[in-house]
């Protein structure tokens, strides 16, 4: 169905805007179409928003990973780069739960094209605490994954002025150090776990999920012009349930649009029936 986009990417070259290690995991899923992915020389990702929140991220989700991408293309000549953002909050359906969406962003400056990559995850270990000891600080440490997973220690939930932060704190000698250096403002202090993709193992793997994601999109061809990114841009409820036939919340169709032609291709699932509890009859 999809036609072949090799000629729109093997053997090029993309830029990649991050100082975090993210080249480990989407280095290895573009080189399947045939991109060298190559980190940005002298990037500062952090001018454009910390998760520590000293520095405010600068638009949305989708406008910082931008931000980033048309800033390698500003300093560079390059004609494929690549960034990346993620954000941490509760779950859209689950609230209670926490959530990592990571998006990815593509500019093919040769095709002028815009490609992206997201998942929206459970998988993250997003949380904070405020701690009065070393005790209390290990406590919660134990419950996200540290010390393989960083963390992060201030003073308090919002950054004050002329107060340190300590980041990638990845061992108990150096928690113990915040600890001490930050209880000579207060008491207590805020500890939340680093989100940063090279303090962060289990984001980087939710990283590595959108890669695959935006390398899935590079494939597909518009069936009509040829254009990269032939993908999903819709999801159609309805489909009919196992038990009573009623239309329920499952996907009974997806709907392809090319952003270049923008023919349209409406597809159904595999499936032909949905679980009863997703029944607006038979599960009220």
């Amino acid at each position: 169905m999809f036609k072949s986009t090799e000629s729109y990417f093997q053997g090029r070259t993309a830029l990649l805007a991050t100082k975090h290690g993210k080249e480990q995991v989407i280095a290895p899923a573009l080189a399947r179409l045939g991109v060298t992915v190559v980190v940005a020389s002298d990037f500062d990702s952090d001018r454009f928003g910390t998760f520590s929140r000293e520095i405010p991220r600068c638009g949305t989700q989708a406008e910082a990973a931008l931000a980033k991408a048309e800033a390698v293309l500003a300093q560079t000549d390059a004609d494929l780069v690549i960034a990346s953002e993620g954000s941490f909050g509760p779950h859209p359906q689950f609230p209670m739960l926490p959530s990592d969406r990571e998006l990815i962003l593509l500019l093919d400056r040769r095709h002028d094209l815009v490609l992206r990559g997201e998942v929206l995850s459970l998988d993250t270990n997003f949380s904070h605490a405020t701690v009065s000891n070393l005790e209390e600080a290990l406590a919660f440490g134990a419950r996200v994954g540290f010390p393989s997973h960083g963390l992060i220690a201030m003073a308090q939930a919002e950054p004050l002025p002329n107060t340190p932060i300590f980041k990638g704190i990845q061992s108990e000698e150096q928690l113990q150090r915040a600890i001490a250096t930050l209880q000579t403002h207060s008491s207590t202090l805020h500890l939340e776990t680093d989100m940063r993709a090279h303090m962060n193992p289990t984001r980087m793997q939710v990283i590595a999920q959108a890669a695959a994601d935006l390398v899935q999109g590079m494939a597909q061809g518009c069936p009509q012009c040829g254009s990269p990114g032939f993908v999903a841009r819709e999801h159609l409820p309805g489909l009919p349930c196992e038990l009573c036939g009623a239309p329920t919340s499952a996907i009974k169709a997806s709907r392809y649009r090319c952003q270049r032609c923008l023919y349209e291709l409406t597809l159904p699932v595999p499936e032909t029936a949905a679980d009863p509890s997703q029944c607006y009859f038979c599960n009220p």
